[in-house]
């Protein structure tokens, strides 16, 4: 009976907060920078590849090595000093980075110096999407000639066909050795003719008519002697386009497989080609761990998916659930559909929940700069209207929502009042953290109680527990039991865990 009553006080106090924290999940992250110092050389200079490996991971990565591959190939594996494969490797610390520069002699047989530089260690790595990272350069001259043609690729071939070019456009060169601005018109032909220029890389811009655009991303790569280009542009109303992003569960755990199922409708009366998935996180505070992480676009990737006129097309693709998608407690594939340089696509995002984690928020409400006391506060799930947790600011104008669902959240204020600085506050609960903020408040219009109502007007209420995930993060505390079980268990034995404790207090002489 004693081992049971100590084992509920001790739910108890991992309910009040004082149990220790989830420990943190032991992973290595490697990831990559690598750049040039310039994107083009002169046959007599040297060329310096910088690179920097970072470990973000919570564990020490060892055997870390670097490793570059091409064509031509410029670098020895002697090159890379302690970072050489083969050897014994670098150790990295979480959270350390290490920065190497190697100097080398230009070597381009025509088609530039592309170079994939990656690193590796010992550990498996939790995401090794970013181990690598590709750099390019090529060799110029000190002057040049540029032949640029401009035409409308109606047809999407690819190829300058008759009628296509584009006469008396203003097109700009930025760019090259000196980094210097060109400009002229194109002629009856679609061309336009520079003379003796430097050498190098040059950015374009087209001043082309309504609907038709070039890919922001194109460069110029200007060699020895005459250089002919042809500048293609693309018809595209991205308006037309609609775009769904849907996965298989509501619910994962880290590093669970996730499917995701993309529709693109092109609404249009043109064809829209070339499109691709950009994607990345978004949200209060993004971090990049919770993203859904997908390595292979397949279509939607290289060279660009083409839906046609009317049509709606749809692809799956497989991802990983992010390594720390338990701390935000949800994951997020969020994704822009596009033709690469061309604004905006269509957006589209999915998420779901991963449970589990929780934190804690915090701070100071204040009214014309003095403390402000006896505000009543609502955590709000933005989506289900769902209230996960409730304060009032105390004597101090502080407020404290002890223990709360990671998640992304709507802090309210109850009463005659509203936010001085922004029409809506949201939260990011992160596992194992507490928020603290200081935040102005100001009479406003009456924000309802809603534990004020009538039952009759509305259901009251209550705190809604997020469910535990199964299985959990690997090497995270669980008690086994969630908040309603712990609450219900506390409130039916607090008194027998007081009687305990009353029967150990020594007794006075």
């Amino acid at each position: 009976m004693r081992s049971l009553l100590t084992a509920v006080l001790v739910t108890m106090l991992s309910v009040a907060g004082v149990a220790p924290a989830a420990a943190e999940e032991e992973y290595v992250d490697l990831a990559v920078i690598a750049e040039f110092d310039k994107p083009a050389y002169l046959p007599t200079e040297l060329v310096t590849l910088r690179v920097t490996v970072i470990n973000s991971g919570t564990v020490a990565a060892t055997g870390v090595v670097l490793r570059a591959t091409g064509t031509p190939e410029l670098f020895t594996a002697a090159a890379w000093g302690e970072f050489a494969d083969g050897g014994p490797g670098v150790k990295l610390a979480p959270g350390e980075q290490k920065e190497l520069s190697i100097i080398t002699h230009p070597n381009d047989l025509g088609e530039g110096m592309t170079q994939q530089v990656e690193t590796g260690s010992a550990e498996q790595d939790s995401d090794p999407t970013n181990n690598r990272d590709t750099v390019a350069a090529f060799v110029t001259a000190e002057q040049a000639d540029l032949a640029l043609t401009v035409y409308g690729d109606a047809d999407r071939d690819g190829a300058v066909d008759e009628g296509e070019t584009l006469t008396g456009v203003l097109v700009t060169v930025i760019g090259g050795l000196r980094y210097e601005t060109f400009e002229g018109r194109t002629d009856a032909e679609g061309v336009l003719r520079l003379r003796g220029i430097p050498g190098g890389e040059y950015g374009v811009k087209a001043g082309l008519p309504n609907g038709w655009q070039l890919d922001l991303s194109t460069r110029i790569r200007m060699r020895a002697g005459e250089n002919e280009v042809a500048l293609r542009a693309l018809h595209h109303d991205m308006t037309k386009l609609v775009a769904n992003l849907t996965l298989d569960r509501a619910t994962y755990a880290p590093l669970d497989v996730a499917r995701a199922r993309v529709t693109l409708t092109n609404t249009g009366a043109t064809d829209l080609s070339g499109l691709r998935a950009e994607c990345g996180g978004i949200g209060i505070e993004y971090g990049g761990g919770n993203n859904l992480l997908v390595e292979d676009w397949g279509e939607l990737g290289d060279p660009g998916a083409t839906v046609r006129a009317g049509e709606t097309r749809t692809w799956e693709v497989t991802g990983i659930v992010g390594p720390k998608s338990w701390d935000y407690g949800f994951a997020v594939l969020a994704c822009e559909f596009t033709v690469p340089g061309v604004s905006p696509g269509a957006f589209a995002q999915a998420r779901a929940v991963v449970p589990g984690g929780r934190g804690a928020v915090a701070g100071l409400l204040q009214l014309d700069e003095k403390l402000a006391p006896g505000i009543k506060l609502l955590m709000v799930n933005p989506t289900s209207g769902e209230i996960v947790g409730r304060a009032t600011s105390d004597a101090s104008g502080r407020f404290d929502f002890p223990d709360l669902p990671a998640g992304e959240y709507e802090l309210r204020l109850v009463g005659p009042w509203r936010w001085a600085e922004f029409p809506a506050f949201m939260v990011q609960v992160r596992a194992g953290l507490v928020r603290e903020y200081r935040l102005a408040v100001m009479p406003g219009p009456t924000q309802l109680d809603p534990d004020a109502l009538p039952v009759s007007i509305v259901d009251k209420p209550t705190i809604v527990p997020t469910p535990q995930a199964s299985p959990r993060p690997a090497k995270l505390a669980d008690t086994g039991a969630d908040v309603a079980e712990l609450t219900a268990l506390g409130v039916l034995l607090v008194m027998a865990g007081a009687l305990l404790l009353c029967a150990r207090r020594p007794r006075r002489t």
